[in-house]
C-alpha cells in the first residue's frame, strides 16, 4: 500500500472502489451507443433492378480536328508618339495643358495648341541687343555710303583737273617745240599735270578705301542680322506646342523646374490610330506574316478587336529571342495606351473529343454526363471538361470516343 491509502478507513476505500467500477461502465455504455448497439439493424435487400430507358435521345462522343490556338501577352500602343523636349535650357513659365487633354498639332487644320511656355526675358535681352546692333550697322553703312559719294565727288573733279592739265601740257609741249613759249612754262605745265595725276589717284584710292568701308559694313550688317535672325528662332522655342493632333498622356515637368536641352517635357500621342505590339519568340513568328488578321482580346474591355498585322521588326532580341510583331487596331476611344491583351496564334491543329453542349448537367463544380453502357443502360459518368465551340464541348476525361451520352 501507498503512503496515501495507509491513513484510510475501509468504507472510504470502497467509496472510491465504487467510483471507479461506475465510471468505466458508463465510458462502455457510451462506445456501445456510439457502435451503434442500441439500434435496429436494416436487414440487406436486393440490389435494385436496372431500368432500360427506350426512346432516349443520344449522341455519339466524336473527336474533331481544331486549330491549336497560341496565346500572347501584348500591349496597346499609339502609332505615333513624341516625347516633346525643350531645345534651350530655360527655367518652365506657364503650362497651359494638362494630363489627359486633347492638343491640336502645328499639321492639323486649326491653331496649334500651346503646351508650356519657358522664361524668355534673356532671349529678349539678346533680341534687344541685336537690334542695336542691325541698326548701328546700318548707320555704319549709311554713313560710309555719304563719303563714297564725297570720294566719287572729289575722283570725278581730279579726273577732270588731270585731263585739263594734260590737254594743256600737250599744247605747251608744241608750242615749246616750236619755241613759241619758253621752257619754263613747259616745265610748269608738266608739274600741274603730274599733280592733277596724283590727285586723281588719291581721290581713286579714297573711294576704293570708302567701297572696302561700305562692304565691311555691310558683313557687319549681314552678321547683325543673323544674330537676331538667330536670338529670334530661340525666342520660338520658349513656347511649346503640340506636334500632332492627340492627347497629352505624360507631364514631366512643373512651373519653375529648369528644362535643358534634350530633356523630355512632354508626352503626346494620338489615339486616331492604335496599335497592338506583342513580343513573338522566335519559334512562333514564323507561323504569321504581314497583313493578317487575328482578333485580339482586351481583357479590361471584355473586347475582341480585328486587328491587322502591319509590321514584323527584322530583328531578334538577343536577350529574350523574341520578335516585335505589331497589329494595327481600328480606331477607339476605349483603347487608351498600356491597356493588356492577348493575340491568339494558330499554330497547327490537335484532336478532342466532344459531346453536345446541352448533355452536360453542372452541379456546382462538377460535371455529370448520362452515358449508355454496353446494354443500353444509362449511367452518370463525371467529366473533365475543356474548351466549348459553339454547340459542342471537349472531354479531357471520364468519356471514351464513339460511347452515346443522352441529351435530355
Amino acid at each position: 500500500m501507498d503512503s496515501g491509502s495507509i491513513g484510510k478507513k475501509p468504507g472510504e476505500m470502497r467509496r472510491e472502489l465504487l467510483k471507479g467500477v461506475g465510471l468505466v461502465a458508463i465510458l462502455l455504455l457510451l462506445m456501445m451507443w456510439l457502435s451503434g448497439a442500441f439500434i435496429k439493424k436494416v436487414q440487406p435487400a436486393p440490389a435494385a433492378q436496372k431500368v432500360k430507358y427506350e426512346g432516349l435521345k443520344t449522341s455519339k462522343a466524336i473527336k474533331i480536328s481544331y486549330p491549336l490556338i497560341i496565346e500572347q501577352p501584348g500591349t496597346v500602343r499609339a502609332q505615333v508618339e513624341a516625347q516633346i523636349s525643350s531645345r534651350i535650357m530655360a527655367q518652365v513659365k506657364e503650362i497651359f495643358v494638362g494630363e489627359g487633354e486633347n492638343v491640336i498639332g502645328t499639321a492639323g487644320s486649326g491653331n496649334p495648341t500651346l503646351i508650356a511656355k519657358l522664361d524668355d526675358r534673356e532671349i529678349r535681352a539678346r533680341i534687344r541687343q541685336s537690334e542695336a546692333q542691325v541698326a548701328a550697322a546700318d548707320r555704319g553703312i549709311q554713313v560710309a555710303k555719304a563719303k563714297l559719294s564725297a570720294a566719287m565727288a572729289q575722283a570725278a573733279s581730279a579726273r577732270a583737273s588731270s585731263t585739263n592739265a594734260a590737254g594743256d601740257f600737250r599744247r605747251f609741249q608744241a608750242l615749246a617745240e616750236s619755241k613759241a613759249i619758253a621752257g619754263q612754262q613747259l616745265d610748269h605745265s608738266r608739274a600741274q599735270r603730274d599733280m592733277a595725276d596724283a590727285q586723281l589717284r588719291a581721290a581713286q584710292q579714297e573711294s576704293q578705301a570708302v567701297q572696302g568701308e561700305i562692304e565691311r559694313a555691310i558683313a557687319q550688317q549681314e552678321s547683325a542680322k543673323a544674330a537676331l535672325a538667330e536670338v529670334q528662332t530661340l525666342l520660338t522655342y520658349t513656347e511649346i506646342y503640340a506636334p500632332f493632333d492627340g492627347k497629352l498622356i505624360k507631364k514631366k515637368v512643373d512651373i519653375g523646374d529648369m528644362a535643358s536641352p534634350g530633356q523630355a517635357l512632354f508626352l503626346v500621342e494620338t489615339n486616331q490610330q492604335p496599335e497592338f505590339h506583342v513580343y513573338l519568340s522566335e519559334s512562333i513568328s514564323p507561323h504569321v506574316k504581314q497583313g493578317q488578321e487575328f482578333n485580339v482580346r482586351i481583357d479590361a474591355l471584355n473586347r475582341s478587336f480585328t486587328a491587322k498585322l502591319r509590321e514584323i521588326t527584322p530583328k531578334s532580341d538577343a536577350g529574350t529571342r523574341t520578335v516585335l510583331v505589331k497589329l494595327r487596331l481600328p480606331p477607339d476611344p476605349q483603347l487608351v495606351n498600356g491597356l493588356f491583351g492577348r493575340l491568339p496564334i494558330p499554330y497547327g491543329e490537335y484532336q478532342a473529343l466532344t459531346v453536345p453542349a446541352n448533355s452536360i448537367q453542372e452541379i456546382g463544380q462538377l460535371y455529370l454526363l448520362r452515358v449508355l453502357d454496353g446494354q443500353g443502360y444509362p449511367q452518370r459518368r463525371f467529366v473533365t471538361l475543356g474548351r466549348r465551340h459553339d454547340s459542342v464541348v471537349e472531354v479531357l476525361s471520364g468519356l471514351r470516343e464513339d460511347e452515346e451520352v443522352i441529351i435530355p
